[in-house]
């Protein structure tokens, strides 16, 4: 399993990561150890990158959208 796939599965199920992933999404991602392009990624909302970067085209994704900007 890639990083970004382990960090998706510990995100959809760690109550305390979302909140801190909600605050800020970027500073999470790299604490996690996730790569700048893996991190741009998610934050673009690119679905087809995000499966390619984590290398598995079955993956569901849960993704968390908020409005950074406020």
């Amino acid at each position: 399993m890639s990083k970004l796939t382990d960090f998706f599965t510990e995100l959809n199920q760690d109550v305390k990561l979302q909140q801190a992933y909600k605050k800020d999404p970027r500073g999470v991602m790299q604490q996690y150890g996730l790569t700048d392009e893996e991190a741009e990624a998610v934050m673009s909302g690119d679905m087809s990158k995000v499966q390619s970067l984590s290398g598995d085209k079955n993956m569901k994704l849960f993704m968390l959208i908020a409005n950074h900007s406020e």
